[in-house]
């Protein structure tokens, strides 16, 4: 049985992804994140949109994604060498593109929070101490981990590779805001500000394009079990281990969530 658990956090732009992570990494020491932000292309290699004419730095073909799975399988093969997952010395990759990161994340999950988080820790996994999880993660960060079109890619894809996930998903109104309120993005050979309307044009309109098996035309998320005219030929295979929740709800929630997710995934493990 294997002593790593690959597990996806993605959503769209400004979700709350990288403080969900770095929230889950003070919960799960032994975790290595790895952003899918770090793995975008040189600039001059990403992809113009046809109508805006405008970079389109949402949309698949803006990383090397297959560098990004060649790096999650040795990781993966570097943590399950070691004889205990406290042994492991992969490093982490918590540096993010944001030219303006996140807030302290102390600050956000405060004392009593993080206190209840790790006894809720302790309790889901039968430890005495939360920092001894026999286990290792590989939390991978990002907005494309379980699109549409890789459904197509095999093993070639991130979300391929992921034991389980977590999509988080915020209203437009949210998105909107919190990514207005950015000021850049480093990017490999500059920074990227974002054009007039480049929300609108972009960030909101891929962000239901590449997953219709999560959201409707108008950016809903749609039911579980339900079928609409918009994805009743999608595959919907990612809610085999995909769980949707929404970053409208507190922190506190979403992290509870991860901890959930990612006690399933173990037991399941051990029952086989």
């Amino acid at each position: 049985m294997s002593n790593v658990i690959v597990l996806g956090l993605s959503g769209p732009s400004c979700a709350g992804k990288t403080t969900i992570a770095l929230c889950l990494l003070k919960l799960f020491p032994q975790t290595v994140v790895i952003h899918q932000d770090n793995y975008y292309k040189n600039d001059a290699q990403i992809p113009i949109d046809p109508e805006t004419q405008l970079q389109d730095w949402d949309c698949p073909a803006a990383f090397d994604m297959q560098k990004l799975t060649n790096d999650i399988c040795e990781t993966r093969s570097l943590l399950e060498s070691q004889t205990h997952p406290s042994d492991a010395n992969s490093p982490s990759t918590h540096a993010s593109q944001w030219a303006n990161p996140p807030e302290n994340i102390d600050s956000i999950m405060g004392p009593d929070s993080l206190k209840s988080l790790q006894q809720l820790v302790r309790t889901k996994f039968g430890l005495s101490n939360p920092e001894t999880t026999p286990f290792s993660i590989i939390l991978l960060d990002g907005i494309l981990l379980f699109h549409k079109t890789a459904l197509s890619q095999g093993g070639c894809h991130p979300g391929s590779i992921c034991d389980t996930g977590v999509f988080i998903y915020a209203h437009y109104s949210t998105l909107k805001n919190r990514r207005n309120g950015r000021s850049g993005y480093a990017t490999k050979d500059g920074i990227w500000v974002d054009p007039p309307g480049y929300f609108d044009n972009t960030v909101w309109p891929n962000f239901i394009k590449f997953h219709p098996q999560f959201v409707d035309h108008n950016g809903e998320i749609i039911s579980a079990g339900s079928q609409s005219a918009y994805d009743l030929d999608n595959d919907l295979s990612w809610r085999d281990k995909v769980i949707v929740c929404s970053s409208d709800m507190p922190i506190k929630k979403t992290i509870e969530l991860c901890i959930d997710t990612l006690a399933n995934e173990w037991n399941r493990r051990r029952m086989h």
